[in-house]
């Protein structure tokens, strides 16, 4: 997994990790973020459906349950309101699953179970990375550059 900053909307950037393998055909990356990114980006959904609707923007959710062996403990919704009058609640509704990001270093603790990373949006958000000049986007992504 590589560290790189990623946007959607052409506004909002964040910090993500991304596996070069799981890119789209047209170039956008699937990023993964920390619990702290994922409370930021639930923050700018929120407020982008309070000020444009729920009919134009996805939302995201973040249930924080504290911690569990020093590990956080939490749920992370992403809500498609568009899609619930069509499909229902259900299927509108994903709980977005966490992958483990471990450290590979050679002197890394073999029994830390690594740090949770949450996929917000995949590929249907169309996310990109950030070309290494900081400002345009890397489409198709260009590891290494």
């Amino acid at each position: 997994m590589l560290e790189v900053t990623v946007c959607a909307n052409d506004r909002d950037r964040y910090p993500a990790w991304v596996d070069p393998d799981e890119t789209h055909e047209e170039g956008w990356v699937k990023p993964y973020f920390t619990l702290e990114t994922a409370q930021r980006i639930a923050e700018q959904t929120q407020a982008d459906v309070a000020e444009h609707g729920h009919g134009a923007h996805d939302s995201v959710h973040v249930f924080d349950g504290g911690t569990e062996n020093g590990q956080p403990r939490a749920v992370v919704t992403v809500i498609c309101w568009m899609n619930i009058a069509k499909h229902g609640t259900a299927a509108a509704t994903d709980i977005v699953l966490p992958r483990r990001l471990v450290d590979e270093h050679p002197d890394a603790d073999p029994g830390d179970p690594g740090t949770p990373v949450w996929p917000i949006g995949g590929f249907d958000w169309c996310w990109y990375a950030i070309g290494p000049d900081g400002i345009h986007p890397q489409i198709p992504f260009q590891p290494g550059t």
